[in-house]
């Protein structure tokens, strides 16, 4: 089929190195008449090597600007997989970026797409085509559900922005891997892939020009280490510089000062001036880089490479917010100590974390955190005793609304949102013990909306496309809502 931006871009020599390398494999191996299963395969390394040397590039260059600190953080979370949660005061641990898992190197491009005030020229073009509506991801769910099942969140068909296509093509990759495909469909599936990696490479402004209009697609750049200038699949040669150290390059151009930041040690690039990009860390700081080249040894491994010391691993005392008074529990009252508190509350013990909370709360009615993190605990705790008990669970669960009220006053924003989250899971419960009654759901929709809009974390949109796909979920017994 025809793929002429794919060809154009290649010909052209401005990619990043890393996406010249997969999209030049493909391309070749197609004209060798590759079977389509190779193609797919081929076609997703091209995605992958965009969406991780994007990543790794957005990544470099935000951690410069100290106005967009909470942006960093957050992109390190996604890196790491670790996820921070106000109400235990804990991290809760999941596959990261660094372990391989590309759905959270799209996290990091998403976190970036929905910032404000980006300055610079990179993030700005970034931003905008990653928010570009250009891929029709139609035809290839078309394909794919006549292969194996689709996921009932990506039956969505029609032209979606760049950074959703991304989360199908992800999800497709994954079903890829996982279930047996059967044989007969896979050029339909190949021939869909082809054209939304087409239309990817068709954003304007296109990657096929250079500053076209003054303008360049974040799909271009190059790598600088020395007197070596790496764009495309060519290398070549600026006087006159001595850093040594590998730089990113945006645009891709060596006369006009362009935009360059560090890459350190996120790019790798060996003594045959071959560049590889980091793609997971294992065990100590020993990082795996990979070229997206159809060769053998196409990943190296370089112990001690110092990635902790480029990308901070997310640290407890980033999140917490100093209170006014001190949090301990009046001694008159009970012996139990916040940090005691907090772990029954971890641990399963809700009624200590209940008694110790509604104490603090009461002598500390403006402790915004103590109300969310009691209304918290009595939702667990419903949710625990639902099936046994769903009167109890259903009073536990009008008392959590109304402290989770008092939780959402608070001033930070990003405590608010929580407590907006915190109700609409609660109001998810109640309908789900009563049938949907005074229009739970809907409120349960409402409250997610809230937290969506206050605060920009993956977490809350995820939960709101639960509740849009789940729909009404009036039939369900006490007993499977526990489940749930």
């Amino acid at each position: 089929m025809k793929t002429p931006n794919l060809e154009y871009s290649n010909k052209g020599g401005f990619l990043w190195p890393p996406i010249a390398d997969a999209l030049d494999t493909f391309l070749r191996r197609q004209v060798a008449g590759a079977d389509p299963f190779e193609r797919i395969w081929r076609l997703i390394h091209v995605w992958e090597a965009t969406e991780i040397t994007l990543a790794l590039a957005s990544l470099a260059l935000v951690q410069q600007d100290e106005d967009k600190s909470e942006i960093f953080r957050r992109q390190r979370e996604f890196f790491y997989g670790k996820s921070w949660d106000p109400v235990t005061e804990s991290f809760k641990e999941i596959h990261g970026a660094v372990d391989g898992a590309i759905d959270q190197w799209i996290n990091i491009l998403d976190e970036l797409s929905k910032a404000g005030g980006l300055r610079g020229r990179f993030l700005p073009s970034l931003q905008a085509f990653l928010k570009s509506g250009a891929v029709n991801v139609g035809p290839l769910v078309k394909a794919w559900a006549r292969t194996c099942d689709v996921p009932s969140d990506y039956q969505e068909q029609g032209i979606v922005e760049v950074r959703l296509a991304m989360r199908y093509i992800n999800s497709f990759r994954n079903r890829l891997a996982h279930v047996p495909f059967p044989h007969d469909p896979l050029a339909e599936v190949s021939d869909a892939l082809e054209t939304a990696t087409e239309q990817l490479f068709s954003v304007e402004p296109v990657p096929t020009s250079h500053e076209k209009g003054g303008a360049s697609s974040p799909l271009t750049g190059a790598l600088r280490i020395g007197s070596c200038f790496l764009h495309g699949g060519s290398l070549e040669s600026i006087p006159n510089v001595n850093d040594t150290k590998v730089s990113f390059v945006f645009p891709c151009q060596k006369k006009e000062p362009p935009e360059v930041w560090s890459a350190g040690v996120l790019v790798h690039i060996d003594p045959m001036m071959r560049p590889h990009v980091l793609t997971r860390v294992k065990g100590l700081d020993v990082c795996e880089y990979t070229r997206f080249r159809a060769e053998a040894n196409a990943v190296l491994v370089v112990p001690e490479a110092g990635i902790a010391s480029r990308i901070p691993t997310p640290e407890k005392k980033e999140y917490l917010v100093m209170e006014p008074i001190s949090e301990e529990a009046p001694a008159q009252a009970h012996v139990t100590t916040l940090p005691e508190a907090l772990e029954s509350i971890r641990s399963g013990d809700f009624d200590t974390g209940i008694s110790f909370f509604s104490s603090l709360v009461q002598q500390r009615p403006e402790y915004h955190v103590g109300w969310l993190r009691l209304g918290h605990a009595k939702r667990e705790k419903a949710a625990r005793i639902v099936a046994t008990a769903p009167e109890d669970a259903r009073e536990l669960l009008t008392d959590a609304l109304e402290n989770l009220a008092k939780a959402s006053e608070h001033i930070d924003p990003s405590y608010k949102a929580l407590a907006h989250y915190e109700r609409s899971k609660t109001y998810y419960r109640l309908a789900r013990l009563d049938g949907n009654v005074d229009g739970f759901m809907i409120k349960a929709k409402d409250e997610a909306s809230a937290a969506a809009n206050i605060s920009t974390e993956r977490k809350y949109q995820t939960w709101m496309e639960h509740l849009t796909s789940y729909g009404r979920a009036t039939d369900q017994s006490p007993l499977t809502a526990i489940k749930n």
